[in-house]
C-alpha cells in the first residue's frame, strides 16, 4: 500500500534532493594579494542548478559545466525515487530501484565531499562545503532506512506465504 512507512522515507528523500537545489553545495571565495595583504575579492557558490554569484561583474574561475554531473545524478535519483514510490505493490522491483538510488547517492556524496574541494589547488581560492551538500547525506540515510523497511515487508509477506 502507498501508506507504508518506506513510502514516507522515500518521499522525504525526494524532498531532501529537491531542497538541495535551493541551497549552495559549495561556497567559493577568491582572494587577491595586493602588497602582501590578502583581500577578499569575490564570493560565489556552486549549486545543483549552476553558479550563484551576488555580483554580476565577476565570473568564476571554474568551468561553467562543473555542476552538470551533480545535476544529472540528483535528477536521476529523483526520477528513480518517484518511480519507486509508484511501485509500492512490487516490493522486489522497488527494492532494486532503491538500491540503485543508494548507489547513485553514494557517488554523489563522494563527488561533493571528495572531488569538488580538490578542483582548486590555487592558494588564492578557498572552498567550503555548503549547507546543500548535507541534504545528500540526509537523502542517503533515508534511502537506507527505506531499503530496510522494504526488506522487512518482503520477509513478512514471504513468511505469511509459507505453507505450514
Amino acid at each position: 500500500m502507498i501508506q507504508r512507512i518506506q513510502t514516507l522515507f522515500l518521499a522525504l528523500a525526494a524532498i531532501a534532493l529537491i531542497a538541495m537545489a535551493f541551497y549552495p553545495v559549495i561556497n567559493i571565495t577568491e582572494f587577491t594579494t595586493v602588497q602582501s595583504d590578502s583581500l577578499e575579492t569575490d564570493y560565489y557558490s556552486l549549486t545543483v542548478t549552476g553558479f550563484a554569484d551576488p555580483s554580476n561583474d565577476s565570473a568564476p574561475q571554474m568551468n561553467s559545466l562543473t555542476f552538470v554531473p551533480m545535476a544529472i545524478l540528483a535528477l536521476m535519483m529523483l526520477v528513480f525515487i518517484v518511480y519507486a514510490i509508484s511501485r509500492y505493490k512490487q516490493r522486489l522491483h522497488q527494492l532494486k530501484l532503491v538500491k540503485i538510488c543508494i548507489f547513485l547517492n553514494i557517488i554523489l556524496v563522494a563527488g561533493i565531499f571528495l572531488n569538488y574541494p580538490k578542483l582548486f589547488t590555487d592558494s588564492q581560492i578557498r572552498m567550503e562545503i555548503g549547507s546543500g551538500a548535507y541534504f545528500t547525506l540526509i537523502s542517503l540515510v533515508l534511502l537506507v532506512v527505506a531499503n530496510r523497511y522494504i526488506l522487512k515487508d518482503e520477509k513478512l509477506v514471504r513468511s505469511a506465504d509459507r505453507l505450514r
